[in-house]
This record gives structure tokens, C-alpha cells and sequence, in this order.
């Protein structure tokens, strides 16, 4: 699954702080990562509902629903960047700065402290979405502060 980016239209259209090549890495990145949360967590619902009602298991569904978060934000965030690059959206039509800011407030908290039985497997997967939605969310911001809305 490789991202084909369109032609390019025209030498001065193109507006995009991204480089194509690492972009479509991100962009695979992302749906592998989220391919393969999904699997982890089809896979493991069953074993981890022996205590549901312990501050251990709360804590650790929290954080399964926080790592959901970033790369669902993170996919959609790379989904608007490949409908500008097409030429579907504009730029400031592909940030909302309110939500933007919301988003990250979440996806920033990290509370893995609190759950007794985070497997090494999850743990990782929760490191890697947290580096991917750190980094989508940097090009968000960039994007952001070039196409503020005119007060």
C-alpha cells in the first residue's frame, strides 16, 4: 500500500511544507499502525475483562482508547493532506484550529503508570502511535499558523 502522490500543478501552486517521499512513509506507517492496533485489540478483549471494575483495567482502557485517538486523528490528519495534494481541499480547509487544540490536550496525556497489566506488545503499540500522532500533529500545527483564518 504506497501512497502515488498526483502530479504536481504548476511550479509555484504547489503550497506544502511536506516532502512526498517521507510523507507516504507516514502515511503507510499509520495504516499498517492502525491495521495492526486493531488486530492487537480484537485479539486481546477476551483475556483483559477478567476485572473490569479494578483502577488497573479503567486506566488501561483509557489509555487503549487514547492510542485509538491519536492514530484515528493521525490518519485523518494524512487524509486531508493527500486531498490537498490532489487538489480536493485547500489548506485551510484541512485544519481545524479549535479541534486541533483539543486533540492534542488529549492525545498528549500519557497516565500507562496507572495500569498493572500493560503487556509489552500494547506498550509498544502505544509508543508508536504516540511518535505518530506527535508528528502528525506537528504538521497540523505548521499548516495551522501559515492558514490562520484573518480576524
Amino acid at each position: 500500500m504506497t501512497y502515488d502522490p498526483p502530479p504536481l500543478r504548476g511550479k509555484s501552486n504547489y503550497d506544502s511544507n511536506f516532502v512526498i517521499v517521507p510523507f507516504s512513509k507516514t502515511y503507510d506507517e499509520a495504516l499498517t499502525l492502525l491495521v495492526e492496533a486493531r488486530d492487537y485489540l480484537s485479539a486481546n478483549r477476551k483475556r483483559d475483562r477478567l476485572d473490569l471494575l479494578s483502577d488497573g483495567a479503567i486506566a488501561q482502557f483509557r489509555e487503549e482508547m487514547r492510542m485509538t485517538t491519536r492514530l484515528i486523528r493521525s490518519m485523518a490528519w494524512l487524509l486531508s493532506v493527500r486531498a490537498v495534494e490532489a487538489g480536493e481541499i485547500d489548506w485551510s480547509d484541512a485544519v481545524d484550529g479549535d479541534d486541533l487544540m483539543v486533540d492534542i490536550k488529549i492525545c498528549i496525556q500519557d497516565d500507562r503508570d496507572r495500569c498493572s497489566t500493560i503487556t509489552p506488545a500494547l506498550l509498544d503499540l502505544m509508543d508508536r502511535a504516540h511518535s505518530l500522532y506527535m508528528r502528525a500533529a506537528r504538521m497540523e500545527l505548521q499548516v495551522a499558523a501559515r492558514h490562520r483564518p484573518a480576524d
